[in-house]
């Protein structure tokens, strides 16, 4: 389940969302331009249940992603893959009922998303890659190519929390914003979001999609 920051939540925009699974880039042209565009797809979801302002101190709706049907003879119930909020209005709520899944009917007019989603992880990465740092030379007979100099400073002989260190890379949760949403396909059952540039993740990396 995707993490989320609270107060990135509250400044969102009101109108709903959908979860979508990064699938691959390509290229389509646009406007007499070679564009670069990412495919997502809209994964089956479901609304679980609505939170209301009076008894939850904010309205939004809990919804189920990939609903899967586990051992009944063990005593286990349906299980969703994923359950995640988005916060709404009123005008979502009474269009949508409770228990009935929804699609990408709710983009229909939608130019652009937020798109929020956790970036692939890269391990453990030294100063080079992590914070582009330039190194030292590279001639022969040199042994510290990839490495930093000095960090520690004479007073107070200590080193400084800004400084730069080798650390994990990656691995994080990011928030695109006004990504722009180009078109709407189908293909064998399924739809797809076609927007434009690249998004956070792995392929088959589940995102979550803000109606802006």
């Amino acid at each position: 389940m995707l993490c989320f920051n609270w107060s990135e939540f509250v400044s969102m925009a009101s109108k709903g969302g959908v979860v979508v699974a990064k699938q691959e880039m390509t290229k389509m042209w646009i406007d007499d331009k070679f564009v670069a565009v990412t495919l997502a797809k809209v994964l089956p979801q479901e609304i679980i249940r609505y939170k209301t302002q009076e008894r939850d101190g904010y309205s939004a709706v809990v919804v189920g992603v990939e609903k899967k049907e586990l051992n009944k003879e063990k005593g286990q119930k349906l299980v969703y893959d994923m359950v995640t909020e988005f916060p709404i209005d009123e005008s979502f709520a009474s269009a949508y009922e409770a228990g009935k899944s929804f699609d990408v009917s709710l983009l229909e007019g939608v130019s652009s998303l937020t798109v929020t989603g956790m970036s692939k992880g890269k391990w453990y990465q030294g100063l080079v890659k992590r914070c582009n740092i330039k190194g030292g030379p590279a001639t022969h007979g040199h042994k510290f190519s990839r490495a930093w100099g000095s960090k520690g400073n004479r007073k107070p002989r200590r080193t400084m929390k800004w400084h730069p260190h080798a650390w994990h890379m990656g691995s994080e949760q990011l928030t695109l914003k006004k990504i722009p949403l180009l078109n709407i396909m189908e293909k064998d059952g399924a739809r797809f979001l076609i927007v434009k540039g690249s998004l956070p993740g792995a392929r088959n990396g589940k995102l979550k999609c803000f109606v802006e």
